[in-house]
């Protein structure tokens, strides 16, 4: 489809680091090690249901629930903009 519309050839990438600029960075790596290590305390504390994050720099457990249940309005520019990049 690409090619047809411009006449360039495309394919497909799988994002992943490369979404975020690149190869990660020390604190990309220090950020994983910190989330990795609190989820296994978690699980071995008995938590359940919680998701693992970073909130000002420290790490926090969150309830899936409140993942769902404490919705935020879409920005309709940016909703708008991301139809636009799919088309």
């Amino acid at each position: 489809l690409v090619k047809e519309k411009t006449g360039l050839d495309s394919r497909v990438t799988v994002l992943g680091h490369i979404q975020r600029g690149g190869k990660p960075t020390a604190r990309d790596r220090v950020l994983a090690s910190r989330l990795g290590g609190a989820a296994v305390d978690a699980l071995i504390a008995g938590e359940t249901d919680v998701m693992v994050g970073e909130v000002d720099n420290e790490i926090v457990l969150t309830p899936l629930k409140d993942s769902y249940s404490k919705r935020k309005p879409i920005d309709k520019q940016l909703y708008r903009l991301a139809q636009i990049l799919a088309t």
